[in-house]
């Protein structure tokens, strides 16, 4: 009788045991290790971006890593306890970024996500009109306070963005005054009474605001609206000469209150805009000639400059436009030793062209 009991009791203990344990593995293994889904990046400005991924209930801990294009070491920011999204701050302008995203479950990182790559540059609301056949913009020149105009004629169109022609991009300095920008209008059915709005992003928020008006004409019996404006001293977000703001133009049979959403008659056009403190660097024709690179980028301490005779003069200036070293490149080397890491643009002048390029401090 005692055996029976003996030997019940030991069963019955094994049988608990054996529950136990596979109460504790179905815990600890109740999470998975798949990849996150619906990975996204928005809020994207000159400097930030959130990054996010679709919530898994059984999942509390995630880790995110972002890093430049390239060859970089990927940065891993904290990511709070049960929150499915983390804000990156201090991104450089201008700059494509790729990130990806896992779950840690057990303390083991799983599967990272597919990488997806995002550009810290602004992105701008949406206007066109809808119809540009009976009036529309023939020509936009803006000629920046002492320098070179960039005059852009052009066919009606409903939208036109011109951002990436490097012939109509405009550069202007800090604190200036005096620019000046003239707008012709063209059609069939009297356009010198149609509205002329043009917009400047001055503060790199991506919103076309009241303040950033530069030229508001309700009306004129000539087909030009022109005017002058100033550049805010602080104008765009750090002024990174490699990243513009938008310089929107809208013609209107109607007012437009913000630059956004369609209205009926007239054409909107988008330009570059970039924003320095140094007149050096507003040139309107910049060239940047192929044959001329610089390598490794980033880079420690020697910068070497291919494409150029032994000794060039050069300077580099840091992401505010300030001028923070000059010299004559040795052996086709420039000793960046001592910069502190960001980023920085080196212009190399010869005889016919000048260059910028941008390079990294690492």
């Amino acid at each position: 009788m005692t055996k029976n009991l003996l030997c019940l009791f030991f069963a019955l203990f094994v049988f608990n045991f054996h529950q136990s344990k596979n109460k504790i593995e179905k815990y600890e293994f109740f999470c998975d290790t798949l990849a996150p889904a619906n990975v996204a990046v928005t809020n994207i400005s000159h400097i930030e971006a959130t990054v996010s991924w679709a919530n898994d209930p059984n999942t509390t801990n995630y880790v995110v890593e972002y890093r430049p294009v390239g060859n970089f070491a990927w940065i891993s920011p904290l990511t709070p306890t049960g929150q499915n999204f983390v804000s990156l701050s201090g991104l450089m302008p201008c700059t494509a970024y790729e990130v990806r995203v896992a779950k840690i479950c057990n303390n083991v990182s799983g599967t990272w996500s597919p990488i997806l790559i995002f550009n810290t540059k602004l992105n701008y609301c949406t206007s066109e009109a809808a119809n540009s056949v009976i009036m529309h913009t023939s020509n936009v020149t803006v000629t920046p306070s002492g320098a070179t105009p960039m005059i852009s004629n052009s066919a009606a169109s409903l939208y036109t963005d011109y951002r990436s022609d490097a012939s109509r991009k405009v550069y202007l300095i800090w604190d200036s005054v005096n620019n000046e920008i003239s707008v012709t209008k063209s059609g069939a059915v009297n356009p010198n009474a149609a509205f002329v709005t043009v917009w400047i992003d001055f503060n790199a928020n991506g919103v076309f605001e009241t303040s950033e008006i530069i030229l508001n004409s309700t009306g004129a019996s000539s087909n030009i609206s022109n005017g002058q404006f100033a550049v805010p001293s602080l104008a765009s977000v750090g002024g990174n000469i490699a990243c513009s703001v938008t310089m929107r133009v809208v013609f209107s049979n109607t007012a437009v209150a913000n630059g956004c959403g369609t209205f009926g008659y007239g054409e909107v056009e988008d330009y570059d805009v970039y924003l320095t403190g140094s007149s050096e660097l507003s040139v309107n024709d910049l060239h940047h000639p192929k044959e001329i690179t610089v390598y490794p980028n980033p880079v420690s301490d020697i910068l070497f400059i291919q494409g150029i005779l032994s000794e060039e003069h050069y300077k580099i200036y840091n992401s505010a436009g300030q001028l923070v070293s000059e010299g004559n490149s040795q052996n086709k080397t420039v000793n960046v030793q001592h910069f502190t890491k960001g980023v920085y643009f080196i212009q190399i002048k010869d005889r016919e062209n000048i260059t910028r390029l941008k390079f990294i401090k690492k």
